[in-house]
């Protein structure tokens, strides 16, 4: 059975980047929310009908293999489909191209159900998955994990969890958290490298109100260097990333 394709056209807009006229990572994740959500809504499994039914799709990881960010002004195409599922764990996919067809960027991402009465994970009913086609496998996936950060090596930022991070599914944006482990490697380190690959596992809410530790630890070689991070509150980690670079020429 042939997996369920969904594909959308998005410009990019002067807002979504940064001060190089390159789309931000965070924005990057915005838009394939967006077209994830356009292909349940039209399955007849939108926002609204999830919430009826009790749940919300909440997003555990993400792994971005990057050959470049589209620019302003550019129109890229987002396909994006459900790969297979198990009875906790759903994997979907998205690809970036340009309007002829080269691949800029593909993403792996883990997504679970969540409960909103038990707050909790929530076993995936037969009936929400099998519009997407997904192929199931009661094996859980293997994923990479992040690379740990180098405590000795770490330093941190702080920043506040406002009320604007909240999103419509009273969770904070998955792109704040990149937001914030991306601000706390500074202007001149971002300046200087090219992001090629980027692995985020969340791990833990993070609420309004909240102070989050933001650290990071860098290894610096001739051509590439290593970022690994870790978002902690009152000790707990709510979030891992480790992202390659490339040294700008």
């Amino acid at each position: 059975m042939a997996v369920k394709k969904y594909q959308n056209t998005k410009e990019i807009s002067y807002y979504m980047c940064d001060r190089t006229h390159t789309l931000t990572l965070p924005m990057l994740v915005n838009l394939i929310l967006e077209v994830s959500g356009e292909q349940s809504e039209e399955l007849g499994l939108g926002e609204e009908v999830m919430q009826e039914k009790g749940y919300s799709w909440i997003i555990l990881q993400y792994e971005f293999e990057i050959d470049r960010f589209p620019k302003n002004k550019e129109t890229i195409e987002i396909e994006t489909y459900a790969t297979e599922y198990n009875k906790l764990f759903c994997y979907r996919d998205f690809v970036i191209r340009d309007l002829t067809g080269n691949e800029l960027i593909m993403i792996h991402s883990t997504f679970a159900l969540f409960d909103f009465t038990k707050r909790k994970m929530a076993r995936i009913p037969e009936e929400i998955v099998v519009p997407y086609k997904a192929t199931f496998n009661k094996r859980v996936k293997r994923t990479p994990k992040p690379v740990e950060i180098d405590e000795e090596k770490a330093y941190s930022k702080p920043f506040h969890v406002r009320y604007f991070d909240i999103d419509t599914n009273q969770h904070v944006n998955n792109s704040k958290y990149l937001d914030w482990t991306l601000n706390t490697l500074g202007g001149e380190f971002l300046s200087n490298h090219k992001l090629v690959y980027a692995n985020v596992k969340f791990d833990k809410e993070v609420y309004e109100g909240q102070v989050i530790q933001s650290y990071v630890s860098i290894t610096e070689n001739k051509e590439t260097s290593l970022s690994a991070h870790k978002i902690r509150t009152e000790g707990i980690t709510n979030c891992s990333a480790s992202f390659k670079w490339e040294n700008r020429t």
